[in-house]
């Protein structure tokens, strides 16, 4: 999708389509030229209110766009929502218009920023919010389809509209940083969604280490003889049964122009279970075609360090992913054996699905080295997690007030969601071994799988701050939701990027 950047006045911009998001309850409309007349008999007779979700088409009299599409960006009373409700409301609207647009279809469409949201937050926030609204909302992915009809086909090229080349420098660059961190999650979207004989461990790595020479950053791919040697036996444990052998990939990026900062990096850890039966421990045929996507939190620290790296972001960042596929064969994995992490912890494996915390276990102990200011992993850990928080939020752990709320508030302004969840002492005693020094499963009681998931990680994580985002409710939507097609939802993107760029504020 092609985004430009125009000034000139809504109601001479000659299109096939042009879109004004209006409040709920606004009040007539006396300065939109052509189409005044229009829109105030259409508020006279109710029948748009400016609601959420609420959509309208109009066909103007000749002398502007072909159609004029009315978008409601919900309650707008006295001094209007603060920043993060305006931004989901606004971003929600401009989705519901890109789908009305493909449903003609429209090729092109334009979109006015004029209104409340430039009157409250300025030209820069509102083209941001629109660039990454318009990537969000229009992907779709098409790469296996051998024809797509017309109205599955995304919107090929968009207008963002100003009223005078006086903002168009403050449109450019809000659009632009939209943008970034809209391609770079559809970029970890195509990952997800891509089948798992497309996508091995090898075949990320490989993609992943392409992204890092683009951007000019270190990229360090260690394959079966360097675990080894690194003495990760954890990943080794659970790729062993694959005929495509485990990876882990460690991305650094450095600000340019800056020299080796006296702080430590921001570390970010995805997994990268790029297919997962569960091993001998297998699981049932219900969904499994879903465990494609078990590489989610891979794919969302590789776009989120790449995002940050294309937007020169002034802090020393790592990403870090540990890559395998479980499989079930005479070489597999058995539960009861006894693995050795790379700084000397032994697991018992209890149970071989629960195998996405033995590789984070080794990425876990290897960020020690960096001496990170904080560490953040994303993973697609427990089924438990949906029980809690349905697919409404991510579930966040960690070991620092200060960091769990940092992230909080990042989460706050994207609209990805999380939610704090307890690391109680109980449950760090339920993962105690006979034989080990730790279990991959609790061996009592039951219930509380995500906490425990989350106790075994931070006995990995212990010398430095740490949070962990359990994504797996909110890693792959079953159906379409504003900005967030059914598949891969490239969740944590957004979260991650704003959350390093409030860091150096």
């Amino acid at each position: 999708m092609e985004i430009q950047i125009r000034a000139g006045k809504l109601e001479t911009e000659k299109c096939p389509a042009v879109a004004l998001f209006l409040p709920q309850e606004t009040p007539s409309l006396t300065n939109k030229g052509i189409y005044t007349a229009l829109i105030s008999r259409v508020q006279r007779q109710k029948d748009f209110a400016g609601k959420l979700e609420e959509t309208l088409w109009l066909y103007p009299p000749e002398g502007g766009a072909e159609r004029l599409l009315l978008a409601g960006i919900g309650e707008w009373s006295g001094k209007g929502p603060n920043e993060n409700v305006a931004r989901q409301n606004f971003q929600y609207a401009i989705s519901h218009a890109v789908q009305a647009a493909r449903k003609l279809p429209i090729e092109h469409l334009s979109l006015s920023l004029e209104g409340p949201v430039v009157e409250k937050f300025g030209y820069r926030l509102a083209a941001q919010w629109a660039a990454e609204a318009l990537w969000l909302a229009n992907y779709r992915f098409l790469q296996y389809k051998s024809s797509v009809p017309e109205k599955e086909k995304p919107l090929a090229r968009v207008t963002l509209l100003g009223p005078d080349g006086r903002h168009s420098a403050e449109i450019k660059e809000g659009a632009r940083l939209g943008e970034i961190i809209g391609k770079w999650t559809c970029l970890a979207r195509d990952l997800q969604n891509t089948p798992a004989n497309d996508l091995t461990p090898g075949k990320l790595a490989a993609i992943a280490a392409e992204k890092a020479a683009e951007l000019k950053m270190a990229c360090h791919v260690y394959d079966e003889k360097a675990l080894h040697d690194l003495g990760m036996g954890a990943l080794l444990g659970v790729g062993q049964g694959s005929a495509h052998p485990p990876r882990f990939v460690a991305l650094e990026y450095q600000p340019p122009n800056q020299a080796k900062s006296v702080n430590g990096p921001i570390v970010l850890v995805g997994k990268g279970i790029t297919f997962d039966t569960g091993g001998i421990s297998i699981k049932s045929s219900d969904d499994l075609d879903l465990m494609k996507f078990d590489m989610s939190g891979a794919a969302v620290v590789l776009a989120a360090i790449c995002a940050l790296a294309e937007l020169q972001s002034p802090l020393p960042l790592v990403a870090l992913m540990p890559m395998a596929e479980n499989m079930p064969s005479g070489t597999a994995q058995r539960p009861g054996d006894i693995v050795r992490t790379c700084n000397g912890k032994t697991i018992e494996v209890a149970d071989t699905d629960a195998e996405g915390r033995l590789i984070l276990a080794d990425a876990l102990a290897y960020a020690h080295r960096y001496q990170p200011q904080a560490v953040i992993d994303l993973a697609t850990l427990t089924g438990a997690i949906y029980t809690v928080l349905s697919d409404t939020a991510a579930g966040l752990f960690g070991n620092d007030a200060n960091l769990i709320a940092r992230l909080k508030k990042s989460a706050e302004r994207t609209g990805e969601r999380v939610w704090e969840l307890p690391l109680f002492p109980e449950f760090f005693e339920y993962m105690k071994s006979d034989i080990a020094d730790i279990r991959n499963i609790a061996s009592k009681p039951s219930g509380g799988g995500s906490s425990k998931g989350a106790a075994f990680l931070a006995t990995f994580a212990e010398g430095y701050k740490w949070a962990h985002l359990d994504i797996a409710a909110v890693a792959h939507p079953r159906e379409d939701k504003p900005l967030v097609p059914k598949g891969g939802s490239g969740y944590g993107v957004r979260l991650l990027v704003q959350f390093c760029r409030d860091w150096t504020e």
